[in-house]
């Protein structure tokens, strides 16, 4: 975002302050030529909250697209939910939106033509039925000069695009594909300390990444790695410690097979076997009968010996000679 503090105030007061319904005068600056406005109230006060009203003067020439109050309403901007830095930076972001560094009259302006703003984003022009339009907005008045600038006053209030998000730390950048039930990348490798990044945008439908246990799991672990419920927009990473192989799901999607795996470094070797601690050809059972028959052979003997402590030993006669 170009932040430049006597440029930006300059441009914003130029978009904010015109209004179509008074007459400018050519020999005065555009914040001059705003003390008159009754329908910009509402840009106004977005100027004195993000701080740019001591900062009005500059030499331009600037083109602005000045929006209503009634287009500021319908673009349902709260002023009282820009409270920190960063969310006065993001008003400061939408209103430099609205002005270029330069002079462009509405006879110059193309079809198809596009301009860099002062915020660094670009707008697209359409030129049709001798109607101009700038994004989504259209031209209600077109060419009011002032000192320093050309004004065009517009029907709605233009929203910056999303910053694109920075992948720099991204190992792979997994998104949706053209027909929205699949992930755009389903089998990919990353070494281990590398981060997976799940992103996308505006989506039809909601979509999200789960953890499974295995690659055919439909059910999520969990305990896993898990990216929240399903939406439309989802910025998800997620950095991986160790090897293993990682498999995911996309929960609304999973019976049309929505799912991936990520192999980490070496992945997850082979569990191994179970530890067999009889020959293979033993017979079930066997060990168990044995053990009864030597317990039960036991038994007999012992009785034997015990019958015959117990049993009277009969008087020895003496043979006669």
């Amino acid at each position: 975002m170009n932040r430049s503090v006597s440029v930006i105030a300059l441009l914003v007061t130029a978009s904010l302050l015109v209004t179509p319904a008074v007459v400018a005068d050519e020999n005065d600056d555009i914040p001059t030529n705003a003390q008159n406005t009754g329908v910009h109230d509402s840009l106004v006060d977005a100027l004195v909250h993000a701080d740019l009203v001591s900062t009005l003067q500059g030499d331009g020439p600037f083109t602005v697209f000045a929006p209503t109050d009634d287009a500021f309403a319908a673009a349902g901007i709260d002023l009282s939910t820009f409270d920190t830095d960063e969310e006065n930076a993001t008003l400061v972001d939408i209103l430099t939106y609205h002005v270029y560094s330069g002079s462009v009259a509405a006879a110059d302006v193309t079809d198809g033509m596009s301009a860099t703003m002062v915020n660094g984003d670009s707008v697209t022009f359409t030129v049709a039925d001798g109607t101009v339009m700038v994004a989504d907005a259209t031209v209600t008045t077109a060419d009011v000069t002032a000192s320093n600038g050309i004004i065009h006053v517009i029907d709605k209030v233009l929203m910056p695009p999303a910053d694109a998000p920075d992948t720099t730390e991204c190992a792979a950048v997994i998104g949706i594909d053209d027909s929205g039930l699949a992930y755009d990348q389903t089998d990919i490798s990353v070494d281990v300390g590398d981060t997976v990044c799940w992103i996308w945008s505006d989506e039809s439908m909601g979509h999200n990444v789960a953890e499974t246990g295995g690659p055919s799991d439909n059910y999520r672990k969990m305990s896993g790695v898990y990216s929240g419920a399903a939406a439309e927009t989802v910025d998800f990473r997620h950095t991986f410690t160790e090897d293993e192989t990682f498999y995911y799901m996309c929960e609304p999607h999973v019976s049309m097979d929505m799912r991936g795996t990520i192999t980490v470094g070496n992945g997850t070797p082979p569990a191994a076997p179970a530890p067999d601690d009889e020959p293979s050809n033993t017979v079930p059972g066997f060990g168990i009968l044995a053990v009864v028959l030597s317990a039960f052979a036991a038994l007999v003997v012992i009785r034997v010996e015990t019958l015959r402590m117990i049993r009277p030993t009969a008087p020895h006669i003496p043979r006669e000679v």
